[in-house]
Protein backbone atom coordinates (compact mmCIF):
# COMPACT_ATOMS: atom_id res chain seq x y z
CA UNK A 1 0.00 0.00 0.00
CA UNK A 2 1.27 3.34 -0.95
CA UNK A 3 2.13 5.52 2.07
CA UNK A 4 0.57 8.89 1.99
CA UNK A 5 2.56 12.29 1.13
CA UNK A 6 0.02 14.67 2.75
CA UNK A 7 -1.99 14.44 5.50
CA UNK A 8 -6.13 13.39 5.60
CA UNK A 9 -8.08 16.56 6.59
CA UNK A 10 -11.21 14.86 7.91
CA UNK A 11 -8.91 13.95 10.76
CA UNK A 12 -9.26 16.19 13.85
CA UNK A 13 -5.25 16.93 14.04
CA UNK A 14 -4.88 17.19 10.08
CA UNK A 15 -7.77 19.30 9.66
CA UNK A 16 -6.21 21.87 12.95
CA UNK A 17 -3.01 21.96 11.19
CA UNK A 18 -4.21 23.11 8.25
CA UNK A 19 -6.77 25.77 9.41
CA UNK A 20 -6.56 25.88 13.21
CA UNK A 21 -3.26 27.73 13.96
CA UNK A 22 -1.28 31.45 13.36
CA UNK A 23 0.99 29.67 11.20
CA UNK A 24 -2.61 28.84 9.10
CA UNK A 25 -4.92 31.80 9.49
CA UNK A 26 -4.16 32.65 5.60
CA UNK A 27 -5.59 29.71 4.50
CA UNK A 28 -8.75 29.54 6.79
CA UNK A 29 -8.97 33.36 5.38
CA UNK A 30 -8.92 32.51 2.35
CA UNK A 31 -11.42 29.10 2.15
CA UNK A 32 -14.19 32.08 3.94
CA UNK A 33 -13.78 34.27 1.56
CA UNK A 34 -14.10 31.93 -1.41
CA UNK A 35 -17.27 30.17 0.56
CA UNK A 36 -18.95 34.16 0.81
CA UNK A 37 -17.49 35.91 -2.54
CA UNK A 38 -19.36 38.68 -3.29
CA UNK A 39 -20.81 39.13 0.23
CA UNK A 40 -18.31 39.36 3.42
CA UNK A 41 -14.48 40.12 2.70
CA UNK A 42 -12.69 38.96 6.12
CA UNK A 43 -8.90 40.70 5.95
CA UNK A 44 -8.08 39.21 9.55
CA UNK A 45 -9.09 36.24 11.79
CA UNK A 46 -8.57 36.34 16.06
CA UNK A 47 -9.16 32.34 17.10
CA UNK A 48 -11.67 32.61 20.15
CA UNK A 49 -11.32 30.36 22.95
CA UNK A 50 -13.38 26.99 21.54
CA UNK A 51 -15.64 26.15 24.43
CA UNK A 52 -18.92 28.13 24.77
CA UNK A 53 -19.86 27.05 28.44
CA UNK A 54 -23.64 26.38 30.32
CA UNK A 55 -24.94 29.08 31.61
CA UNK A 56 -26.45 26.94 33.94
CA UNK A 57 -25.19 24.18 36.33
CA UNK A 58 -26.98 21.30 34.57
CA UNK A 59 -27.22 22.38 30.57
CA UNK A 60 -24.89 21.74 28.11
CA UNK A 61 -21.77 23.59 26.71
CA UNK A 62 -20.33 23.56 23.56
CA UNK A 63 -17.03 23.02 21.99
CA UNK A 64 -16.46 23.80 18.42
CA UNK A 65 -14.08 23.22 16.06
CA UNK A 66 -12.62 26.45 15.35
CA UNK A 67 -14.20 29.75 16.83
CA UNK A 68 -13.21 33.09 15.13
CA UNK A 69 -13.92 36.43 15.02
CA UNK A 70 -13.26 39.38 11.88
CA UNK A 71 -11.69 42.45 12.86
CA UNK A 72 -15.32 44.07 12.79
CA UNK A 73 -16.84 41.48 15.25
CA UNK A 74 -18.18 39.05 12.92
CA UNK A 75 -18.21 35.41 14.53
CA UNK A 76 -17.06 32.36 12.43
CA UNK A 77 -17.68 28.78 13.42
CA UNK A 78 -15.99 25.90 11.33
CA UNK A 79 -17.20 22.47 11.83
CA UNK A 80 -15.84 19.33 10.56
CA UNK A 81 -17.95 16.48 10.81
CA UNK A 82 -17.30 12.80 10.23
CA UNK A 83 -19.71 10.80 11.57
CA UNK A 84 -23.66 11.12 10.16
CA UNK A 85 -26.31 12.06 13.18
CA UNK A 86 -29.53 12.69 13.06
CA UNK A 87 -30.29 16.29 13.79
CA UNK A 88 -27.15 17.45 12.66
CA UNK A 89 -29.08 20.52 10.91
CA UNK A 90 -30.79 21.13 14.24
CA UNK A 91 -27.54 20.98 15.91
CA UNK A 92 -25.54 23.51 13.42
CA UNK A 93 -28.60 26.11 14.26
CA UNK A 94 -28.40 25.59 18.11
CA UNK A 95 -24.50 26.33 17.73
CA UNK A 96 -25.13 30.05 15.80
CA UNK A 97 -28.45 30.48 18.26
CA UNK A 98 -25.62 30.15 21.07
CA UNK A 99 -23.13 32.60 19.88
CA UNK A 100 -26.17 34.81 19.09
CA UNK A 101 -27.65 34.86 22.43
CA UNK A 102 -23.91 35.25 23.85
CA UNK A 103 -23.95 38.56 22.14
CA UNK A 104 -26.99 39.92 25.14
CA UNK A 105 -24.35 40.00 28.09
CA UNK A 106 -23.66 43.31 27.73
CA UNK A 107 -25.79 45.19 30.57
CA UNK A 108 -29.24 46.89 30.28
CA UNK A 109 -27.96 49.32 27.88
CA UNK A 110 -27.60 47.11 24.84
CA UNK A 111 -29.80 47.65 22.65
CA UNK A 112 -29.90 44.46 20.00
CA UNK A 113 -27.53 45.21 17.84
CA UNK A 114 -26.24 41.98 16.96
CA UNK A 115 -22.82 41.09 14.45
CA UNK A 116 -23.36 38.13 12.24
CA UNK A 117 -22.02 34.75 13.03
CA UNK A 118 -21.58 32.50 10.16
CA UNK A 119 -21.56 28.78 10.16
CA UNK A 120 -19.53 26.65 8.10
CA UNK A 121 -20.19 22.92 8.47
CA UNK A 122 -18.05 20.27 6.47
CA UNK A 123 -19.74 17.33 6.56
CA UNK A 124 -17.56 13.77 5.54
CA UNK A 125 -21.10 12.25 4.69
CA UNK A 126 -24.71 12.68 3.28
CA UNK A 127 -26.86 14.39 5.54
CA UNK A 128 -29.78 13.00 3.92
CA UNK A 129 -31.26 16.54 3.63
CA UNK A 130 -30.47 17.44 0.28
CA UNK A 131 -29.23 16.27 -3.11
CA UNK A 132 -26.31 19.29 -3.03
CA UNK A 133 -22.85 19.69 -2.53
CA UNK A 134 -23.65 22.78 -1.33
CA UNK A 135 -26.52 24.17 1.08
CA UNK A 136 -26.74 27.58 2.41
CA UNK A 137 -29.67 28.61 4.39
CA UNK A 138 -30.21 32.28 5.64
CA UNK A 139 -33.08 33.96 7.09
CA UNK A 140 -35.39 35.58 4.21
CA UNK A 141 -38.78 36.52 3.22
CA UNK A 142 -41.05 33.31 3.00
CA UNK A 143 -42.82 34.70 -0.23
CA UNK A 144 -40.10 37.20 -1.85
CA UNK A 145 -37.40 34.89 -0.83
CA UNK A 146 -35.46 38.50 -0.11
CA UNK A 147 -32.64 38.00 2.31
CA UNK A 148 -33.72 39.67 5.94
CA UNK A 149 -31.08 40.49 7.82
CA UNK A 150 -27.41 39.87 7.52
CA UNK A 151 -26.36 38.04 11.10
CA UNK A 152 -27.65 34.78 10.84
CA UNK A 153 -25.68 32.68 7.77
CA UNK A 154 -25.46 28.76 7.70
CA UNK A 155 -23.31 26.77 5.01
CA UNK A 156 -23.09 23.16 4.83
CA UNK A 157 -20.81 21.85 2.14
CA UNK A 158 -21.03 17.58 1.82
CA UNK A 159 -18.65 16.11 0.51
CA UNK A 160 -19.74 12.73 -0.63
CA UNK A 161 -21.66 14.50 -3.09
CA UNK A 162 -18.61 16.51 -4.90
CA UNK A 163 -17.97 14.14 -7.73
CA UNK A 164 -15.91 16.70 -9.96
CA UNK A 165 -12.79 15.55 -11.63
CA UNK A 166 -9.92 17.23 -11.96
CA UNK A 167 -10.53 18.67 -15.23
CA UNK A 168 -14.49 19.63 -14.78
CA UNK A 169 -13.33 22.30 -11.66
CA UNK A 170 -13.81 25.83 -12.26
CA UNK A 171 -14.33 28.21 -9.35
CA UNK A 172 -12.09 28.21 -6.26
CA UNK A 173 -14.87 26.42 -4.18
CA UNK A 174 -14.20 23.36 -6.97
CA UNK A 175 -10.98 23.91 -6.09
CA UNK A 176 -10.67 23.76 -2.56
CA UNK A 177 -13.22 21.08 -2.27
CA UNK A 178 -11.17 18.60 -4.92
CA UNK A 179 -7.72 18.96 -3.21
CA UNK A 180 -9.31 18.41 0.40
CA UNK A 181 -11.74 15.69 -0.55
CA UNK A 182 -8.65 13.59 -2.42
CA UNK A 183 -5.61 15.21 -0.12
CA UNK A 184 -4.72 11.87 1.65
CA UNK A 185 -4.53 9.75 -2.36
CA UNK A 186 -2.79 12.99 -3.75
CA UNK A 187 1.18 13.01 -4.79
CA UNK A 188 1.17 16.88 -5.24
CA UNK A 189 -1.94 19.58 -4.65
CA UNK A 190 -3.64 20.57 -7.99
CA UNK A 191 -4.95 24.31 -8.84
CA UNK A 192 -1.40 26.12 -7.43
CA UNK A 193 -1.46 28.03 -10.53
CA UNK A 194 -5.02 29.16 -9.97
CA UNK A 195 -4.35 29.58 -6.90
CA UNK A 196 -0.79 30.45 -4.76
CA UNK A 197 -2.06 29.87 -1.71
CA UNK A 198 -2.37 26.45 -2.40
CA UNK A 199 1.68 26.27 -2.45
CA UNK A 200 0.91 27.32 1.60
CA UNK A 201 -1.84 24.48 1.84
CA UNK A 202 0.35 21.69 0.32
CA UNK A 203 3.30 23.03 2.88
CA UNK A 204 1.28 22.38 5.56
CA UNK A 205 0.11 19.30 4.39
CA UNK A 206 3.41 17.22 3.82
CA UNK A 207 3.30 14.60 6.52
CA UNK A 208 7.52 14.86 6.14
CA UNK A 209 7.05 18.34 6.99
CA UNK A 210 5.88 17.43 10.55
CA UNK A 211 7.55 17.85 13.56
CA UNK A 212 7.83 14.93 15.80
CA UNK A 213 4.69 16.38 18.14
CA UNK A 214 2.35 16.69 15.50
CA UNK A 215 3.32 13.64 13.79
CA UNK A 216 2.74 11.64 16.94
CA UNK A 217 -0.60 13.52 17.56
CA UNK A 218 -2.09 13.28 13.78
CA UNK A 219 -1.12 9.07 13.82
CA UNK A 220 -2.56 9.01 17.16
CA UNK A 221 -5.73 10.52 15.35
CA UNK A 222 -5.74 8.62 12.35
CA UNK A 223 -5.75 5.37 14.36
CA UNK A 224 -9.10 6.48 15.92
CA UNK A 225 -10.27 7.80 12.50
CA UNK A 226 -9.30 4.18 10.91
CA UNK A 227 -10.71 2.53 13.58
CA UNK A 228 -14.08 3.96 13.89
CA UNK A 229 -14.51 4.33 10.08
CA UNK A 230 -13.93 -0.06 10.45
CA UNK A 231 -15.78 -0.86 12.98
CA UNK A 232 -18.62 1.14 11.88
CA UNK A 233 -18.29 -0.90 8.43
CA UNK A 234 -18.15 -3.80 9.98
CA UNK A 235 -21.35 -3.75 11.91
CA UNK A 236 -23.07 -2.46 9.60
CA UNK A 237 -22.23 -5.98 7.48
CA UNK A 238 -22.73 -7.58 10.43
CA UNK A 239 -26.17 -6.53 10.39
CA UNK A 240 -27.05 -7.70 7.44
CA UNK A 241 -25.26 -10.66 7.60
CA UNK A 242 -26.30 -11.58 10.93
CA UNK A 243 -30.26 -10.65 9.95
CA UNK A 244 -30.40 -12.55 6.72
CA UNK A 245 -29.20 -15.70 8.61
CA UNK A 246 -31.32 -15.15 11.65
CA UNK A 247 -33.89 -14.37 9.48
CA UNK A 248 -34.08 -17.85 7.31
CA UNK A 249 -34.18 -19.49 10.88
CA UNK A 250 -36.97 -17.41 12.75
CA UNK A 251 -38.59 -14.92 10.63
CA UNK A 252 -37.07 -11.84 8.74
CA UNK A 253 -38.04 -9.42 11.71
CA UNK A 254 -36.56 -11.65 14.70
CA UNK A 255 -33.54 -12.18 12.65
CA UNK A 256 -33.24 -8.74 12.00
CA UNK A 257 -33.72 -7.59 15.40
CA UNK A 258 -30.99 -10.01 16.69
CA UNK A 259 -28.38 -8.88 14.56
CA UNK A 260 -28.70 -5.49 15.34
CA UNK A 261 -28.59 -6.25 19.03
CA UNK A 262 -25.20 -8.17 18.02
CA UNK A 263 -23.93 -5.14 15.98
CA UNK A 264 -24.83 -2.70 18.98
CA UNK A 265 -23.30 -5.09 21.46
CA UNK A 266 -19.47 -5.17 19.50
CA UNK A 267 -19.44 -1.62 18.58
CA UNK A 268 -20.11 -0.57 22.50
CA UNK A 269 -17.68 -3.41 23.62
CA UNK A 270 -15.02 -0.90 20.85
CA UNK A 271 -15.94 2.22 22.74
CA UNK A 272 -18.47 3.88 19.73
CA UNK A 273 -20.66 6.32 20.85
CA UNK A 274 -24.12 5.96 21.70
CA UNK A 275 -24.97 8.68 19.08
CA UNK A 276 -23.19 6.77 16.15
CA UNK A 277 -24.61 3.10 17.70
CA UNK A 278 -27.87 5.24 17.50
CA UNK A 279 -27.59 6.11 13.99
CA UNK A 280 -26.13 2.29 12.69
CA UNK A 281 -28.97 0.40 14.75
CA UNK A 282 -32.07 2.70 15.10
CA UNK A 283 -31.80 1.59 18.88
CA UNK A 284 -32.65 3.87 21.89
CA UNK A 285 -30.25 5.17 24.47
CA UNK A 286 -32.23 3.14 27.04
CA UNK A 287 -31.72 0.29 24.58
CA UNK A 288 -28.34 0.60 24.38
CA UNK A 289 -27.65 1.20 28.25
CA UNK A 290 -29.53 -2.38 28.80
CA UNK A 291 -27.13 -4.80 26.12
Amino acid sequence: MRKSVFINPFVDRGFKILFGQESSKELLIELINDLLEGEHHVEDLSYMDKEDPSETTDGRGVIFDLLCKDRDGTIFIVELQNARQDYFYERALYYLCRMIASQGKKGESWKFKLVPVYGIFLLNFKSGETDKVRTDLVIADRETGEQKGRNFREIFIEFPLFNKTESECETAMDYWLYNLKHMEQLEHLSFKGQKALFNRLEELARIANMNKKERAEYEAALKIYRDNENVMDYAVTTARREGKEEGRKEGIAIGEERGVLKTARLMKQNGISFEQIKLCTGLTDEEIRNL
